[in-house]
């Protein structure tokens, strides 16, 4: 058996922009996942298919897992041979208990690393404004738990020496409930009661808030704004800065809830460009997309003379592609074609594989490409090689025929409906979504069927439906959908834009 290896490792403050490199790769390579609440769990989307995770948090209404048995599970999977990845909120080493876990692992003789990560207070920092040193207020930085052991005979933190401190930034982690004693206890011990302090709740997410209050009036800021934690608290004269500094809270889309109803394998850089623009992003994908396997011999058909070869989907030259180097060929086979795609990421995707596109139309639709191909006369008497989806309508090989050109269909793909993801479900029925993107009509057609029609109805009455295409939003108004918008180039880049002028007008 192979020995097995523990990576304990810090996932950092949330935002899953600011994991490091080597957290990453072995997030790639892990046999198991162990994750906790402060963990991201969108991270997980990266990790193997065949991966175990583990979630040993803490979420109301199911079973806790206690930090002997996280051990526990730790020894055991390591002892049957897997790469075990411990994937901690922030840093493992600050307040993390990485280190009880690293001592267990060393006196049972199990191999393990433990890899930083960015701190919680270090991210809480940066994403709020609020500079945790500043050569001309700060000179010093102190990190103090609000939750210490429990098995202490008395607190270890020297809250006197810590009241008179000057030109210093305390950082309270946690601590949402002992916060009001914490500020009392430094008032009691002379701090000016009117000192700013400032409370980042859910630092380096969309949804992260920044409070700022007075020491005294802590108590009173808990209850109004309802903090709940995470949070990390500063006590710093940098307070003054935030306005000067702070950047994430003015982002485009920051704090809009955007559903993505795409394929989970097609959403990661749309659903990256939403987050870089601040935006929380939810996927609820109705559609999978799986490769078909034609019932005709490839090598008959791609032989054959044709004049020009069709691409109008991603999906469509992936997995062309996929089913071309299966068949011990590739793309020498274009040699006497011309290939045209509708749209430049089609186009891009093409690329990858060697192949620049003879034609582009200037608008990203169906529609525009047959009218300029009419246009250049390129359809009477020429022969077509259309590569598509399992759609029962494709205009485009409709319309081709319909004004004379020979069309042969290659179907490379299949689109089937999604399981129906109940924790994205809740979320939204817990707090609804400002937009919901359609990136073709089967991602409609499949949230109506998997939500039933009346609650798929119910959740876009209250929110934005943003269609990729023409054809998509008229498969929504045929829905009964009212709150339609389009995106003006048919792409991904182009849903990003349409959202930031309806919502930054």
């Amino acid at each position: 058996m192979n020995e097995g290896k523990v990576y304990i490792a810090g996932a950092g403050p949330g935002d899953i922009g600011l994991i490091t490199l080597k957290t990453f790769e072995k997030l790639q390579i892990a046999d198991v996942i162990l994750y906790d609440n402060l963990a991201n769990k969108d991270l997980l989307d990266f990790c193997k298919n065949d991966a175990e995770k583990i979630f040993v948090g803490k979420e109301a209404g199911k079973h806790h897992v206690s930090q002997t048995q996280t051990i526990e599970i730790l020894k055991t999977k390591a002892k049957e041979g897997k790469t075990v990845l411990r994937l901690k909120g922030g840093d493992p080493l600050i307040f993390g208990r990485g280190s009880e876990e690293a001592s267990a692992l060393r006196k049972e003789n199990i191999n393990f690393e433990i890899i930083p990560g960015i701190s919680a207070a270090s991210g809480a920092s940066a994403y709020s404004g609020i500079p945790l040193t500043h050569r001309n207020l700060v000179t010093q930085c102190i990190f103090i738990t609000a939750h210490e052991s429990p098995n202490k005979k008395e607190s270890q933190i020297e809250w006197e020496k810590l009241a008179n401190l000057k030109n210093t930034t305390i950082a309270i982690y946690m601590g949402a409930a002992m916060l009001p004693k914490i500020t009392k206890k430094f008032i009691d011990l002379g701090r000016n009661p009117n000192e700013k302090i400032a409370i980042v709740q859910n630092a380096t997410l969309p949804s992260q808030k920044t409070f700022v209050t007075t020491l005294s009036d802590v108590e009173k800021e808990i209850i109004n704004e309802n903090i709940q934690p995470p949070i990390i608290t500063f006590i710093t004269p940098t307070i003054d800065l935030i306005d000067e500094l702070k950047w994430y809270e003015r982002k485009s889309l920051f704090g809009k809830r955007i559903v993505l109803t795409r394929a989970l394998n097609q959403s990661r850089s749309l659903k990256e460009m939403l987050r870089e623009e601040g935006a929380t992003v939810i996927q609820l994908s109705t559609i999978k997309i799986i490769q078909s396997i034609p019932n005709v011999n490839l090598n008959d058909i791609i032989s054959k003379p044709y004049d020009w070869v069709i691409f109008t989907s991603e999906n469509g030259v992936k997995f062309f592609f996929e089913l071309l180097f299966s068949n011990g060929l590739d793309s020498r086979i274009f040699y006497n074609k011309r290939i045209a795609t509708i749209g430049s990421e089609t186009a891009k995707s093409l690329y990858n594989f060697g192949i620049k596109a003879d034609f582009i139309p200037t608008n990203y639709t169906s529609i525009a490409l047959i009218n300029e191909f009419q246009k250049n006369n390129w359809i009477e008497g020429q022969r077509f090689l259309r590569i598509k989806g399992d759609f029962h309508f494709d205009y485009v090989a409709e319309k081709l025929m319909e004004y004379g050109g020979i069309v042969q269909n290659l179907e490379v793909y299949k689109t089937l409906q999604e399981e129906v993801r109940k924790e994205a479900i809740d979320e939204l029925r817990n707090k609804s979504a400002d937009a919901f993107i359609f990136t073709s009509s089967s991602t409609v057609m499949n949230f109506f069927s998997m939500q039933g029609e009346t609650n798929a109805a119910n959740f876009l009455s209250k929110s934005l439906a943003l269609a990729i295409g023409p054809v998509t939003a008229s498969k929504l108004k045929e829905k009964g959908v009212k709150n339609i918008a389009i995106a003006d180039n048919h792409t991904a880049n182009g849903i990003v834009k349409k959202l930031k002028e309806i919502f930054t007008k």
